[in-house]
């Protein structure tokens, strides 16, 4: 990520926000144990620069959750409860979708730095 930042691409891509949900976003594409991509993201309708991938996020349902507390490991202990915790009990299971990290500005080292996790959703059957 370092690299990323330092290279100007992270700013490429913040410039590029223009609709919900307004951050950086993280997308992990391993839907149904394929290969296994994270894309450094944001939600526009612009124009794809020419050095940057395009990645298409399906239309989904998402349940979306807060995140408070200093990164990476408070994102961690969320997903970590999430799938041990929420998933199992919720009438809910995994849709073939991305996981979505919505990273706002702000310190992310701060206790009460806020982010969000959306999961994305189907009904069990």
């Amino acid at each position: 990520m370092a690299k990323t930042i330092q290279s100007g691409v992270v700013q490429t891509i913040l410039n590029l926000i223009d609709k919900e949900p307004f951050g950086l976003l993280g997308v992990s594409t391993c839907m149904n144990g394929k290969d296994f991509d994270y894309y450094i993201a944001a939600a526009t309708d612009k124009d794809t620069p020419e050095e940057l991938t395009e990645y298409t996020v399906p239309v989904c349902t998402w349940a979306v959750f807060e995140c408070v507390g200093s990164m990476p490991s408070a994102i961690q202990v969320l997903q970590k409860r999430i799938v041990t915790e929420w998933l199992p009990t919720s009438g809910y299971e995994y849709a073939n979708a991305p996981d979505i990290e919505v990273y706002y500005e702000g310190d992310q080292q701060s206790p009460d730095y806020k982010c969000e996790v959306w999961l994305p959703i189907t009904r069990k059957k």
